[in-house]
């Protein structure tokens, strides 16, 4: 495709702005807090409710995953509005 081909078409796309996304340091700060709370509410259902081992880290790991869930949702939520 030539130039004379691209500009015959009358019509130029316009280009979008490159999108920001967050901080490399603020997603490790983020994501290093939740890990930490993650293992806190692991060692607090085994010590402190003193459930079974495996029922406290099913629990962490259940919680971690609806954290995931609602980030995903929050995220394509905010990617479709922009």
């Amino acid at each position: 495709m030539t130039t004379d081909q691209e500009t015959a078409t009358g019509q130029i796309e316009p280009v979008r702005p490159v999108a920001r996304g967050f901080s490399r340091n603020l997603v490790m700060i983020v994501g290093g807090g939740t890990v930490g709370g993650l293992v806190a509410w692991f060692f607090y259902a085994w010590l402190g409710l003193r459930r079974n081992a495996v029922d406290a880290a099913g629990e962490s790991i259940g919680s971690g995953i609806l954290l995931l869930l609602v980030l995903s949702v929050a995220g394509t939520t905010y990617r479709s509005r922009r």
